[in-house]
């Protein structure tokens, strides 16, 4: 009698054998260590789903109470729009809707040992509908190993339909390959009533990688200043975890933001083009899907992509989740006394469950961007005895807006700069501290490449005002950058300090040169950045420059515009005039700037003597530069945010928005 089960394990191991011997050295789809089933979706492999063309089968597929749909930039094919981006909660991933029934197949490479990753859901039938076609309200969920003739059922499980008042039900599985087959398919499968609204979330193969990939981590640490770090020169401890990064790392002295505030400095960092290369200027603009991002990048080398931030400004409706798996924006927030705690811990849960997984994991919080109002005891750790306030939320202190041109006396002052140190302290305690530790317990941490950096500083009426958002001067547009490399890597950089100028966007072109990812050049010759390891290993002799601007009336604040050119020690500001109404809205006259200011950084670090008309042709020089940079600049049609209401509240609260 024939043992079918023994006969079957043969094959599957002679298959093996010649996958190996014949898979093409120059297949990269092959060498991938993570694949996405929904890259491979096609109407071939479809074979069958309600949501087909033909109109007497369409069908409502029904989305979640109080879910956001995205929409799906990714430039690959998407049959019958079963490919959706669902926000359910603060979290935003990709979805395959799969009604029953609905079959779908994956033809692409499966290697022994991987590992199939997915979730599976559900959701309520519509209000009115007291009863199902299907005798039992539950689908079936199956996925099966198909070789030849031979079937495997590898999962199986049934999931009843919720409530109205549930809305959605989901869970999230892992299903291991320990053999496989070279012509072997996996096979997705829904069953159940024809009403059901189903789908499988992100199904990825996970296939051990040689050598594996690296894992990447990005920090950012909203409205921090450079010169408030110890590892940057700063008297007070405000933090002890990322200056011992830093002394395992590359710390950059003197590195500029792109703008003075958060959603265009963000997107700079992302894909590495100035402002007015990515026009994402103000808070109704969103991320062009012609760009590429360092998560598409990723993505596409076999990265899972994650990403854990406080939304505001960093939300999904920007267009910050493309190339992303999973996107979380409802951490912290602005107003969360423990913001950077809660993406912490929700950070550091991500990576004990996926730490075998090769991942890029982007990290923001808005601490210490203001209210400054850290719990005990950092709050009080540099106060002085007479300190007027223990928290303070100072654009509400000021009247919004209206009063960031208000003259303070020098305790408050005081008092202030020492609430904005312990918000630094606590976020490097809580966000930097747990993560490298977590980071050592998950022997990540010397394979990893850490990057810690912010978008942009803050003002403490050094130049006549208060926060950001405004101006051009250093204590806006100064910020750190810290890079760890991976101990095999790291040689002899650790603790090396690079004096020269370097820009934010010069971080993802570093990240795609040190993983060698060659088949992205032409993406690196679209971009404004440059990759900093030819600075770190000293073989790099042209002098960097930065350009930096803020949009005319962002937030609705009367502003004007303003454009920066940084160069060869040196700073150019090119100021538009307040117009007649802003003398009407500020409740203290803003300061009278000259058309043009030109500072020398290394003579005058501060910023306090203009040398515009002392050196007339160096501006002249500057001007055209500038001009001839703008002239070049990539034409897009502008995407608009739709802001949510809940992301509305969020600004109003802040005094962003009316």
């Amino acid at each position: 009698m024939i043992n079918w089960k023994r006969l079957w394990l043969l094959i599957v191991g002679l298959s093996l054998v010649v996958t190996y011997a014949c898979s093409p050295g120059g297949d990269k789809t092959f060498s991938l260590p993570l694949i996405r089933v929904a890259d491979f979706l096609s109407r071939e492999n479809i074979h069958s789903t309600p949501m087909r063309g033909r109109e007497k089968q369409r069908i409502d597929f029904r989305v979640p109470r109080k879910t956001e749909v995205r929409e799906l930039v990714e430039e690959k094919e998407n049959p019958w729009g079963l490919i959706r981006k669902w926000k359910l909660g603060g979290t935003e991933r990709e979805i395959i809707a799969a009604p029953p029934p609905t079959k779908f197949d994956y033809r692409g490479p499966i290697h022994s040992g991987a590992e199939i990753n997915f979730g599976i859901g559900v959701v309520s039938p519509a209000e009115g509908i007291s009863s199902l076609s299907s005798e039992s309200p539950q689908v079936t969920f199956r996925v099966i190993l198909k070789f030849k003739e031979k079937e495997k059922t590898l999962f199986y499980k049934r999931l009843t339909l919720p409530s109205p008042s549930q809305g959605v039900s989901f869970s999230f599985h892992k299903v291991n390959l320990s053999t496989t087959a070279p012509e072997a398919r996996l096979v997705f499968q829904t069953e159940g009533p024809s009403e059901a609204s189903s789908f499988w979330i992100n199904p990825i193969l996970i296939s051990p990688s040689r050598p594996p990939l690296r894992p990447i981590i990005l920090i950012s640490i909203d409205t921090l200043r450079a010169d408030h770090l110890g590892c940057y020169g700063y008297e007070r401890a405000t933090s002890p975890h990322m200056d011992a990064v830093a002394k395992e790392g590359v710390l950059f002295s003197q590195v500029y933001a792109p703008s003075p505030w958060t959603l265009p400095s963000h997107i700079s960092l992302l894909t590495s083009l100035y402002v007015y290369n990515h026009q994402v200027e103000t808070e109704n603009d969103r991320l062009s899907p012609a760009i590429p991002t360092l998560a598409d990048i990723l993505r596409r080398n076999g990265y899972y992509c994650a990403a854990f931030t406080g939304g505001g400004f960093l939300s999904t409706v920007y267009g910050y989740s493309r190339g992303f798996d999973l996107y979380r924006d409802d951490l912290g927030g602005v107003f969360k006394q423990e913001g950077a705690h809660q993406v912490a811990q929700a950070s550091l849960e991500w990576l004990r469950q996926n730490k075998d997984r090769p991942f890029f994991l982007f990290i923001h919080t808005y601490q210490p961007h203001t209210p400054y109002a850290c719990p005990l005891p950092y709050k009080t750790r540099f106060l002085s005895p007479q300190a007027k306030w223990g928290s303070l939320d100072l654009i509400g202190y000021l009247g919004g807006k209206q009063g960031i041109f208000k003259p303070l006396p020098t305790e408050e002052k005081e008092n202030i700069i020492a609430l904005y140190d312990a918000e630094i302290l606590y976020t490097d305690e809580v966000l930097i501290g747990e993560l490298m530790t977590t980071l050592k317990e998950l022997n990540l941490y010397h394979r990893s490449l850490i990057i810690i950096t912010s978008d942009h500083g803050e003002e403490f009426y050094e130049h006549g005002s208060w926060g950001h958002g405004q101006d051009l001067y250093d204590e806006s547009l100064r910020i750190p950058l810290i890079i760890k490399f991976p101990e095999v890597a790291s040689g002899r950089v650790k603790g090396k300090r690079i004096e020269e100028l370097v820009r934010l966007i010069d971080v993802l072109p570093t990240v795609v040169d040190f993983l060698g990812l060659k088949g992205e050049d032409e993406i690196l010759t679209q971009v404004d950045g440059r990759s900093l390891l030819p600075m770190i290993q000293g073989k790099e002799n042209s002098l960097r420059e930065s350009l930096a601007e803020v949009a005319a009336d962002v937030l609705s604040s009367h502003l004007p515009q303003r454009t920066a050119l940084i160069f060869q020690g040196n700073k150019l500001i090119v100021n538009q005039p307040f117009k007649p109404e802003a003398f009407k809205f500020f409740a203290y006259p803003p300061p009278q700037l000259p058309q043009v200011e030109l500072y020398d950084l290394i003579q005058d670090p501060q910023e306090t003597e203009n040398l515009g008309a002392k050196k007339p042709k160096l501006v002249r020089q500057s001007i055209r530069h500038l001009e001839d940079l703008f002239r070049l600049a990539k034409k897009r049609d502008k995407r608009k945010a739709r802001l949510t209401q809940k992301l509305k509240e969020q600004l109003r609260a802040l005094g962003y928005i009316k």
